[in-house]
């Protein structure tokens, strides 16, 4: 019973353990940049309210805690926070970073990797974004029906996206493939607060993927709205269902929903200048005939849409110097040696002519198609 008692005391034991209620989970990060110091957002979520929520109990208003600390680095910004902490913080539960455009420059953003690359609680599997808003309306935004923002747009976009494939969520190791990748062409969504949304009688601010933002080589270029980055969905494997509004003549004509897309994208050098000819294939079936038009009416205008949607965002890109195609990336994977003759930070020369053809083949497959005339 002595040996016993005495190997005992060599096993190993939870002495460091913590209550889940003595420690404050960070949810959100926002990084902000004012008066030459890095000010930093932390948005806290409590797993006791999503426990009860969960189980069923619903009316207790959630409560949703911001805490703002400044420092001259972004890690000296954390550091002033754990000032006024009155439990310990825990980071390894963080789902979202969130920048605001005035921290949207290269010295800012390394710093923000450096510290998340070395500290062992910080994960790559978080969601960025960028904002015009202030960080602390985004934070306080949340989903219908007094639900948890864990479960927001902020840290769930996967759920809309299924169900509207437009602007495509970013991880954060997706972020970083692409920020240290000289040829690509980084895309980084913009959220905005939007107050289309009523509950108690009372405006409910929600939030709305409102736009997309551009690096090339770790320079931030600009941004596009919403509206102008319709074409770019085209060219994303992951895109799981999206609309097509068909307008004749600005008349409504017919509501498709496409999917199963692939597309190609095929460069070649001509006189010294590089071109691209793009392919996209997609199905789709009609939710919503407005006009009465046959399946080779049909095929043909969601055919001329996309291609002028993929025309109309390349070209709003390029008037802003932004490669909104990725074709950079494209030549450099195919035919690299041209690549390097012709870059110039990160970026090749592109014009009107950059794209030599545009071939879109859109087929409709369910959603009535039997009912409607052939030819």
């Amino acid at each position: 019973m002595l040996a016993i008692v005495m190997l005992s005391s060599l096993l190993t034991g939870c002495w460091g353990l913590r209550e889940i209620e003595h420690l404050i989970y960070v949810n959100s990060v926002g990084i902000d940049y004012a008066n030459n110091k890095i000010v930093i957002y932390v948005q806290l979520a409590s797993f006791f309210n999503i426990a009860k929520k969960e189980a069923g109990a619903q009316d207790e208003q959630q409560v949703i805690s911001v805490a703002r600390a400044e420092g001259e680095t972004f890690d000296k910004a954390i550091f002033n926070l754990y000032a006024t902490a009155q439990q310990r913080i825990a980071w390894s539960h963080v789902k979202t970073v969130l920048f605001s455009e005035a921290a949207l420059n290269e010295k800012i953003i390394n710093q923000v990797l450096d510290v998340w690359d070395r500290y062992y609680e910080f994960r790559y599997t978080n969601w960025v974004y960028a904002t015009k808003d202030s960080i602390e309306s985004v934070f306080y935004a949340t989903p219908v029906q007094n639900i948890s923002v864990v479960y927001s747009q902020l840290n769930d976009p996967n759920d809309t996206y299924s169900q509207n494939s437009v602007i495509e969520p970013l991880y954060l190791f997706d972020f970083m493939r692409s920020w240290y990748d000289k040829s690509q062409t980084l895309k980084v969504p913009f959220l905005k607060v939007t107050d289309n949304w009523i509950e108690n009688q009372k405006v409910s601010p929600k939030l709305e993927m409102n736009g997309i933002g551009f690096f090339q080589n770790n320079r931030y270029l600009g941004d596009l709205p919403r509206a102008q980055t319709r074409g770019l969905r085209w060219f994303n494997a992951k895109l799981k269902r999206t609309n097509v509004f068909v307008r004749k003549d600005n008349i409504p004509q017919v509501m498709l929903v496409m999917e199963k897309v692939k597309f190609q994208i095929q460069p070649e050098m001509k006189e010294g200048k590089a071109q691209f000819r793009i392919k996209v294939s997609a199905q789709g079936n009609i939710p919503q005939l407005i006009q009465n038009l046959t399946e080779k009416q049909l095929n043909r205008l969601a055919s001329e849409e996309i291609e002028k949607e993929i025309r109309e965002s390349y070209a709003k890109g390029l008037s802003k110097g932004i490669d909104a195609l990725n074709l950079s990336e494209v030549l450099f994977r195919a035919k690299p040696q041209d690549w390097h003759r012709l870059e110039n930070n990160g970026a090749i020369p592109l014009d009107e002519n950059s794209l030599a053809s545009v071939e879109v083949d859109a087929k409709l497959y369910s959603g009535g198609i039997s009912k409607i005339k052939k030819d």
